[in-house]
């Protein structure tokens, strides 16, 4: 192994700080290895050869001599199960196993050589329940974890609600989530270093097979300057590499429906939800099938020098609804190729390919559009990496990698046009639109990024620098037809003139096309900086930018750790930073929109009326001034404490306010724009603004333990107690200013103030196994709707946000047996969701005019469902 001056390693640093390389932000999937050789009396042992082994390296061993100070240290290590020996002339031989290593992780091990020339000693390493020198808020599952879960639609991103502080946006089978009270476009997600959110979305853009994943890693609050773009929390998937020995993996789970349970006061749902006023075709059980298919093959392809891992999933994803006959039908395909090359001693080299393919038919299941009107939808990506890491010496660390990313989405519809869209409101009288709306849509995302980072330790200090560029080229076009929005029935009805009609049509003046380049870029530098054995100190800065906002941004991070004892079992901590987000494409292409025209029919001919506006009204999209990069201030405290049994227990309070935050609203009174906004169209009679004047705050109490694996179970949980409130609006939506209480500061829609997240595995006698996860939700909040001057407007006697939905709950149980079947295994498996079959509502009719139909559901999760499955592995 090569050693560096240590004035050469700080040229190194300084020169990757400030050299023009190419980067992107990349997550930590390796670890460090490291600590002191000494004698039974304390004395340093130098010239000792220490050795760490393990299956996840691919040359099998590493080795290093102690310094003068006993001192060894193994950087780069990948994530896994290790051993560790140390042996020298005149002492017993001293090895220590079952090392568990996980992202970003320093294991410290002080070895005590016994003289003598006995055997050797072996001893099994304690389980790192503890992390003293990171202080933000964080947790790790291994694969073995992740595998047993019961995740509803085998999606990684349902692992996110295992931990403490996320929520569902909507259902718990919908994967949209908030950690810590951000908004779904503010969670970062990494998969083996790359970043892979979709940028015109702004949430996750590539899917990854559930048995792919080796470790998975959220951080929350308090993450180093090494990560940007989102300021909620940061999802760290780590993806399995081969290994020296072949090995196979199959796994089928089906559903279907006859697995389902009825829902429980599905009468009141269907009174309530049920848009196209039909009982025939209600289903007291939402239609589905839904199956898994699932291979994946790894193993040498040079021994002791290359490896590779690929898996391939098949995803039939059929879906309907409770109200109608219509079922969306879905094919997806997930792929997935990796090749690890041991190039020297020195140098790793990663390879990496994924693919998540997709293809919809009819992909509306809402009973209120006419049969046989519907659209039909492709999307999915491709992702491609190349990643090295260098260990320049046993103190320094380069990492370097370059990625794409590639996204698509074409959606037509099934057939020409789109029919009409029936809808019952008070009186019940139809009211009808008819137009193809947002259905011909085609979107296409390339990005491709370059990272540089090195890590070195240098006395105390463990120093770690990055420069970070991107390049994105968007295109995206709409074309959408005249939407006709007919009220005649409302009038006929008012009037007694069965000729009468009152008719609105929105000319959305497509196509809409959108083709922007983008540029990102960063550099950070951060040092966790060991005082003593009580004390540790973390701090950091990072600097953003998006051309989109054409502004650096400036990110400062500061941590601590304190160790009251210095036994390793206790640790106090705290954080405060500055979190950007990068602004997502969505939002840019929907100001960048050319307006709509609306034109007015108005005829009622017992009364003499015949009104004929071509352009009613002409809504213009325009911007509030500059838009600036959402970021939040952030600070958190917390402690933890080890117990027996592998159990840790902790409390934290995390604290953050929101500045420049999102916000789209309609402005139907132009005299209402700020006069920050940019020019107008002259012919406009209302608008959509845009801007980053949004604010928002956050403020939690966490209870939270984990038990790591002793004694045949493992356990995680969590209660979260929360607050959130701001004036932003939703990421999709609009808020009204016509109406003044829309942009009121109150509780935002997704508050929910209570959450209890349970999960873990339990290992019975005859090979049995059983997992379960537990969640429960306070009820997302929602505003009442009254009519006022022919809109509807939030209800002033009640206030923005003033109702709340019912709570949500769910249990999930999986319950297996493993049969050794000579060199493979097999398993069996039954997967329950929502065994109590509660009625989880993700919306209620909003409308105090509906009579005994307000407050009630019209839209609700699914009900109790199970699923079968069988895994072979050899």
């Amino acid at each position: 192994m090569r050693h560096a001056h240590p004035g050469a390693r700080l040229l190194l640093l300084l020169l990757l700080v400030v050299a023009p390389l190419p980067a992107f932000p990349q997550a930590n999937i390796t670890g460090v290895i490291k600590g002191y050789v000494t004698d039974a009396v304390g004395n340093f042992v130098p010239g000792a050869t220490v050795t760490v082994t393990g299956p996840a390296l691919i040359s099998r061993f590493r080795s290093s001599v102690t310094d003068g100070e006993g001192y060894f240290r193994f950087t780069g290590i990948p994530v896994g199960s290790f051993a560790l020996k140390a042996e020298v002339l005149g002492y017993q031989p001293y090895e220590i196993l079952d090392i568990e290593l996980n992202p970003g992780e320093s294991r410290v091990f002080d070895i005590v050589l016994p003289e003598g020339l006995a055997e050797k000693v072996t001893v099994v390493a304690e389980k790192h329940v503890v992390d003293l020198l990171d202080s933000s808020t964080r947790d790790v599952l291994d694969a073995n974890f992740v595998n047993r879960l019961p995740l509803y639609a085998r999606r990684y991103q349902q692992i996110l609600t295992l931990f403490p502080g996320v929520s569902n946006a909507g259902g718990l089978s919908v994967a949209q989530y908030h950690i810590d009270g951000s908004r779904v476009t503010q969670n970062g997600f990494r998969l083996d270093g790359a970043t892979i959110n979709d940028p015109v979305t702004g949430t996750f853009g590539l899917n990854v097979n559930q048995n792919s994943i080796e470790r998975f890693e959220l951080a929350t609050s308090g993450f180093q300057a090494e990560y940007g773009e989102q300021s909620g929390g940061i999802a760290n998937i780590v993806t399995k590499s081969g290994t020296n020995e072949f090995q196979f993996f199959y796994s089928g789970f089906y559903r279907g429906d006859a697995f389902s349970s009825d829902l429980p006061d599905a009468d009141q749902v269907f009174a309530a939800g049920d848009a196209d006023a039909n009982p025939d075709n209600n289903h007291s059980s939402r239609p589905e099938t839904q199956q898994w298919q699932e291979v994946a093959f790894s193993g040498p392809i040079v021994r002791d020098e290359v490896w590779f891992f690929t898996s391939f999933q098949y995803w039939q994803d059929d879906k309907g609804s409770i109200f109608n006959d219509s079922i969306s039908e879905g094919d997806r395909y997930h792929g997935q190729f990796k090749v690890t090359w041991q190039a020297s001693a020195d140098n790793t080299l990663v390879a990496n390919f994924a693919t998540d393919p997709s293809r919809f038919s009819r992909v509306i299941t809402d009973g209120r559009y006419d049969d046989g009107t519907n659209r039909d939808q492709t999307q999915g990506g491709f992702f491609g990496q190349i990643r090295d890491t260098y260990i320049v010496s046993p103190s320094v660390l380069l990492e370097s990698q370059i990625f794409f990313h590639r996204q698509y989405l074409t959606s037509r519809p099934s057939e020409e046009g789109l029919g009409d869209f029936r809808q019952v409101v008070s009186n019940n009288a139809p009211v009808s639109f008819t137009g193809t709306w947002y259905n011909d849509q085609d979107r296409d995302t390339f990005r491709v990024r370059f990272s540089e980072a090195v890590t070195a330790q240098q006395g105390a200090h463990t120093l770690k620098a990055g420069l970070d560029y991107s390049f994105l080229d968007f295109t995206g076009v709409n074309r959408t037809d005249l939407l006709r929005f007919d009220l005649s029935p409302i009038v006929q009805d008012a009037t007694g003139d069965p000729n009468a009609q009152l008719v609105y049509t929105y000319d959305y003046l497509t196509p809409e096309s959108t083709n922007d380049s983008e540029r990102e870029g960063a550099v950070y530098v951060q040092d966790t900086w060991k005082l003593n054995d009580h004390l540790t100190l973390q701090g950091g800065v990072r600097v953003d930018y998006q051309s989109l906002v054409e502004e650096a941004n400036v990110a400062p991070r500061v941590g601590f750790t304190v160790d009251p004892s210095g036994r390793g079992t206790t640790k106090i901590y705290g954080n405060w930073g500055r979190y950007y987000d990068n602004i997502f494409q969505d939002y840019v292409e929907f100001q960048q929109a050319d307006g709509t025209v609306e034109s007015e029919t108005y005829v009622v001919p017992s009364l003499g009326i015949n009104d004929f506006d071509p352009a009613y009204a002409i809504w213009d999209y325009v911007t509030d001034g500059d838009l600036h990069a959402p970021y939040k201030t952030s600070w958190t405290v917390g402690v933890e404490q080890e117990f027996f049994g592998d159990l840790r227990v902790g409390m934290s309070t995390t604290q953050w306010e929101g500045k420049n935050q999102l916000r789209t609203s309609l402005v139907t009174d132009l005299n209402l724009l700020p006069d920050s906004v940019g020019p107008v169209d002259p012919a406009a009679t209302a608008a959509i603004l845009f801007d980053t004047n949004g604010r928002a705050d956050y403020q939690d109490v966490k209870l939270y333990f984990r038990k790591l694996l002793n004694r045949n179970f493992e356990l995680m949980g969590s209660y979260t107690r929360s607050r959130l409130q701001g004036n932003s609006s939703d990421d999709f939506g609009y808020e009204d200013r016509r109406d003044p209480q829309s942009t009121a500061y109150t509780r935002l829609t997704y508050d929910r103030p209570d959450l209890i997240n349970l999960s873990g595995t339990v290992f019975l006698p005859a090979a049995f196994e059983l997992t379960g996860i537990y969640r429960y939700q306070s009820g997302r909040l929602f505003s009442p709707m009254v009519v006022s001057a022919g809109s509807f407007v939030i209800d002033p006697t009640q206030g923005k946000n003033s109702e709340r939905m019912s709570p949500v709950r769910s249990f999930d149980l999986a319950v297996a047996r493993k049969f050794s079947l000579g060199r493979s295994d097999l398993k069996l498996s039954l997967q329950g969701y929502n065994l109590t079959n509660e009625l989880n509502v993700i919306s209620v009719e909003t409308f105090t005019g509906a009579g005994p139909s307000y407050g009630k559901p019209v839209e609700v999760d699914n009900g109790r469902t199970f699923q079968i499955g069988l895994e072979l592995a050899f």
